[in-house]
């Protein structure tokens, strides 16, 4: 058996960037196999959570959504669940009233899920079971490709439209945003490190014990956290983002990031959840331009982007675009 075919397993999903390959795989007792490894172009390994911080987590759920470690396996990290479909994927598909309720209710229970996870102080998980870092590694990477504009593919052509549009003092802004993000806190948790719909793994109604499971343990971190919760809820404001310029409706994300909200609480710092937004949607654009490409889209980012900056990412919080 490899990491990427398991026995008698049948291959049902596979995408891939030049940062992660992920490939989905239904297992003999009717579960689901989730594999992600390396892509040619990610510049660090994928690494599991160390023991410690896999005690810390190992039992954490709140209503139907648990948090999925991964198994180690050569050049992979590898995760079970009852479930062949992302929250991202079910996004854009046609939805039962059931199913629409259904990822209401996933999207509730993940604010619940890292409400929880971030309730519990970090005590000094020792470095080395985060990979030595000192905050997300989002942010670092951001950081390293706005000081220095190198990438493979389009990343120092993206480099050099969103510099131009943001102008200095909000490239400064943002680089800055970077930097807070890796500076440690007397409130510091144990973050997710980038909760996302991609992660969040809606369970099959069809299969006993069907629960959600977000992804967990790959970019884990110390931080605020502000962070997961303005990672997560930056996502949902890229989308409304793109489809307002598409002329698409979706309610839906107006309404995933409420219940989102509504499982968490009240965040306890509002400025530091939209920086943390913006964070989110700048990476992806550097994400998407050096792992996959240059697309006219793009320019949409260079359009928006100056007034999320402006506005300390408050769109991501209201509900607007």
């Amino acid at each position: 058996m490899t990491a990427d075919a398991p026995a008698g397993s049948r291959l049902v999903d596979s995408f891939a960037t030049g940062y992660q390959r992920t490939t989905v795989h239904r297992l003999t007792d009717g579960s689901f196999r989730w594999v992600r490894s390396a892509g040619a172009d990610r510049p660090v390994p994928l690494v599991g959570p160390g023991p410690q911080a896999r005690r810390r987590l190992a039992s954490l759920r709140s209503g139907t959504v648990r948090v999925g470690l991964p198994e180690e396996a050569p050049g992979a990290l590898q995760y079970t669940v009852h479930g062949a479909d992302s929250a991202a994927k079910l996004l854009w598909a046609e939805l039962t009233p059931a199913h629409r309720d259904r990822l209401s209710v996933a999207l509730h229970d993940t604010g619940r899920l890292l409400r929880t996870l971030h309730d519990v102080p970090d005590r000094g998980t020792p470095p080395g079971e985060l990979s030595g870092r000192s905050g997300p590694p989002g942010p670092a990477r951001l950081a390293a490709w706005m000081d220095t504009g190198r990438g493979p593919r389009a990343a120092r052509e993206l480099h050099g439209v969103l510099r131009a549009s943001f102008g200095p003092r909000r490239w400064e802004t943002v680089r800055s945003w970077c930097a807070a993000s890796a500076e440690p806190g007397p409130a510091d948790v144990l973050l997710h490190g980038a909760p996302s719909t991609g992660s969040l793994i809606v369970g099959d109604p069809g299969l006993p014990a069907a629960d959600s499971v977000l992804l967990t343990g790959e970019e884990l971190a110390p931080g605020s956290p502000a962070f997961d919760l303005g990672w997560l809820l930056g996502e949902f404001l890229e989308l409304r983002m793109t489809a307002d310029r598409k002329g698409t409706s979706r309610p839906l994300l107006t309404e995933l990031p409420t219940a989102l909200l509504d499982g968490y609480g009240t965040p306890d710092d509002l400025l530091a959840v939209g920086r943390a937004a913006v964070l989110r949607i700048v990476t992806h654009a550097h994400d998407f331009a050096a792992y996959l490409g240059w697309h006219p889209e793009l320019g949409l980012y260079a359009d928006v982007l100056p007034g999320y900056v402006d506005g300390d990412g408050a769109a991501a919080l209201d509900g607007s675009s």
